[in-house]
């Protein structure tokens, strides 16, 4: 029996992204993947904050290949019924099948035991390990494991352990040459359902429908895919298609992402609506989150403060992803009169909560509140500081302290953060700093010009006269 101290299954981004993190923080790894790569994969649009991922896993050079496409234009018409233009920013086309490709040889190559084609066939936990049972073309194999990731996808939930968090949808994907289509992605609402397509480095052009899911069951998909076409502006010269497929699309949280070091990632945890086209960075990002409570259990032997990190880290996410995805159907032009918006347009399921962890899901929808905007201030640093500095300052009277979860040294710890109906959300830093010493020092100061001084003794000279006007422009300090 070959042990590790974690065992990942599944090979796509979320199980790479966990296992080069981890093997550079120095823990041995291995990973059994079902198919040999590289393998067919959809899902080519990578969101802007894919980069910085990259850039921390340090392979940002695999999104410079020829199989990348950058900084494409988008055509969109959503709220209204007219084409706008608008700027994809830093967002990437790719071939999914050779990126994922070349980040698994990037872990392979810094050290990541590899066993594929392996097929997962079912585990056992023994109180300390897991014992997982694959089997390879050489035949049966037990690996044994301290922490073991199921990145498996959709395959790596079965219905009974999915949490629905959005009504599902059929779609439907061919291809064209890019020649009949803009060299941009386009994204279109028409009634019955929305369309995106991009431009592929291959010289092809992918169209994806979305529509309802009841089309599913209907031999007439071919023709829906095409009336969905008809209806709109922008797909209308899409010509002849190849390789038409279709699938089932379904939204949801696995009700019980972590159970007995057995933590689920990527598609595997959550599957988010397609309209954000961010699934692959917040795949990724989740693993990031997993890695660290998994290294603060190693390093602090702290299991109860690490799980409950991941699980509101990934709660929060969800209902985050919830609240945008109904705004942006609610948003889009057929809305108020066609069924396929409507029903998406409100958030679904309130107070259906069927585990500890969609629980979290449902309080954290219960209890958002956005934000409130403080005045808008054009902020002349000097002129200001003359202003405030003989000004008597106090706290804000809507001030509170809370225990929070913070991230030090790549493990968790519980800090003391302040929190304001201004914040997104409470704050533990200020810059790098802990803010409960600065506060404390706050509450002490007679004015903003002696605050200043005072704070010019811990943190860097430069950075005590912009911290302080950020805490002022979000109305925490006041003038008395």
């Amino acid at each position: 029996m070959d042990t590790y101290d974690i065992l990942i299954v599944g090979a796509g981004p979320a199980g790479t992204c966990a296992a080069l993190r981890l093997l550079s923080l120095g823990y041995r790894v291995a990973m059994a993947e079902r198919e040999p790569f590289p393998r067919p994969q959809i899902g080519e649009s990578l969101s802007p904050g894919i980069r910085n991922i990259f850039d921390y896993l340090g392979a940002a050079a695999l999104l410079q290949e020829d199989y990348c496409l950058h900084q494409l234009p988008a055509q969109v018409i959503w709220q209204t019924q007219h084409a706008e233009m608008q700027p994809r920013g830093h967002g990437v086309m790719t071939d999914r099948s050779r990126l994922d490709k070349a980040l698994l040889d990037l872990a392979v190559a810094n050290g990541l035991v590899l066993y594929q084609p392996a097929k997962y066939e079912h585990s056992s936990y023994d109180g300390t390990h897991w014992q997982v049972h694959v089997r390879s073309t050489a035949g049966a194999l037990t690996l044994s494991a301290t922490f073991l990731l199921d990145a498996r996808g959709r395959k790596g939930i079965r219905q009974h352990q999915r949490w629905q968090t959005a009504p599902p949808m059929v779609g439907v994907w061919g291809y064209t040459s890019a020649d009949n289509m803009p060299g941009a992605t386009c994204v279109e609402a028409v009634p019955d359902g929305w369309l995106w397509g991009s431009p592929l480095y291959d010289g092809r052009y992918r169209i994806l429908a979305f529509t309802d899911h009841q089309f599913v069951r209907q031999p007439s998909i071919l023709s829906h895919f095409h009336q969905l076409l008809h209806a709109s502006q922008l797909f209308r010269p899409a010509g002849q298609f190849s390789s038409l497929q279709s699938c089932n699309v379904f939204s949801y949280v696995h009700r019980e992402p972590w159970h007995h070091n057995r933590i689920q990632l990527g598609e595997a945890a959550f599957a988010i609506d397609p309209l954000s086209s961010t699934g692959v960075e917040k795949a990724m990002r989740m693993s990031l989150q997993a890695v660290i409570a998994i290294h603060t259990i190693f390093q602090k032997n702290t299991p109860a403060i690490a799980q409950e990190f991941f699980e509101s880290r990934l709660a929060a996410s969800v209902a985050s992803h919830m609240r945008w995805t109904s705004q942006y159907y609610a948003d889009a032009w057929p809305a108020n009169t066609h069924p396929f918006w409507k029903t998406r347009a409100v958030l679904p399921f309130s107070g259906q909560a069927v585990s500890p962890f969609t629980a979290k899901v449902e309080h954290s929808l219960a209890t958002y509140h956005p934000p409130v905007s403080s005045p808008h201030k054009k902020i002349n640093i000097q002129d200001t500081l003359q202003q405030l500095w003989h000004k008597k300052l106090c706290l804000s009277p809507a001030l509170s302290f809370k225990q929070t979860l913070c991230v030090v040294n790549d493990c968790v710890e519980k800090k003391t953060a302040i929190y304001h109906p201004n914040l997104e959300q409470e704050m533990a830093f200020l810059g790098n700093h802990d803010i409960l010493p600065l506060i404390q020092i706050a509450q002490q100061s007679d004015t903003f010009g002696q605050l200043i001084l005072s704070w010019k003794q811990l943190v860097p000279a430069d950075m005590a006269v912009p911290m302080v006007l950020q805490l002022w422009d979000k109305q925490l300090l006041c003038e008395r």
